[in-house]
């Protein structure tokens, strides 16, 4: 009885497929990928010098996710249980991970200093992220769109201006301009080599800001664009097969970036506390 069930249920879908795929589709659109990247203004604000203040989604992202941020704060405080639940239990895991498993996990010295800068760093970039895969009415002609403000590489080179000098700045403060500066130089390297090494490691320094606004930037766009592409693309093909299988792909593929915005976050805040880390317990 069972075997002749499954075989009445292959049946089924196997109709069901061929009507999908015999079904004539919607009418054929295009879809502007790229356009759910630019940043027309919102509202539109005098500009100071080449710095143009109008508010774009971006800034409404940011805006979001302070917002939930602050509340977020406001609700666990306030309602703070010696045995929590599950919201509270969720947060304190984040919690314990951005002390624990980034901060006391590659800094020597300076946990309890520096941990503030880098639990908020994770959690900022971390809740920046998840907004993004939420789709707001901020598209063209305000229809729903997935963005991210970490998509935005002004966004992400001002978190890694923060952690470039927060990472001189405790080395400085630390040791002191000169023998901070001097640790980039071997003692007991040749006068020239010195120079040359001195060269490569300020150059290092630069491209660590670099690298760290870039890294996190390129994956939000990479996976926005992905899933725009396949949404894009049930659009496009006239086939109500096609389309379902896209919608299905899509979701696998939203499911990996939900994946993603965690482990860039938890990137993000590990170089940020290896970074400062690394300048507290320079060798002098």
């Amino acid at each position: 009885m069972k075997k002749g069930l499954k075989w009445v249920w292959l049946v089924v879908v196997l109709i069901a497929l061929v009507g999908l795929f015999l079904l004539p589709g919607g009418a054929k659109e295009t879809v502007n990928v790229a356009g759910e990247f630019d940043l027309t203004p919102i509202l539109k604000l005098p500009s100071i010098g080449p710095v143009d203040l109008s508010i774009n989604k971006a800034v409404i992202y940011l805006w979001i996710a302070t917002a939930v941020i602050v509340i977020m704060a406001i609700v666990i405080a306030r309602n703070l249980k010696p045995v929590p639940g599950r919201f509270q239990a969720a947060v304190e895991g984040l919690y314990s991970l951005a002390r624990d498993g980034i901060a006391r996990s590659v800094m020597k010295s300076g946990v309890d200093t520096w941990f503030p800068y880098i639990g908020a760093v994770f959690f900022f970039v971390l809740i920046n992220n998840l907004i993004g895969l939420i789709p707001l009415p901020l598209g063209e002609h305000h229809q729903l769109s997935f963005y991210t403000a970490t998509a935005n590489l002004y966004v992400t080179i001002t978190l890694a201006l923060f952690t470039f000098v927060f990472t001189h700045y405790a080395g400085i403060n630390k040791y002191g301009v000169r023998k901070y500066v001097g640790s980039w130089m071997p003692s007991g390297a040749p006068p020239v080599l010195k120079q040359f090494i001195f060269v490569i490691h300020a150059v290092s320094e630069f491209f660590r800001l670099v690298s760290l606004s870039v890294r996190l930037f390129a994956n939000m766009v990479a996976g926005h664009a992905i899933l725009a592409v396949f949404f894009a693309m049930a659009l496009i093909f006239q086939s109500y097969l096609i389309a379902a299988a896209l919608q299905g792909a899509s979701v696998l593929i939203y499911l990996f970036e939900i994946f993603v915005a965690v482990i860039q976050a938890f990137i993000f805040a590990i170089l940020s506390a290896v970074y400062i880390g690394g300048a507290l317990d320079s060798e002098h």
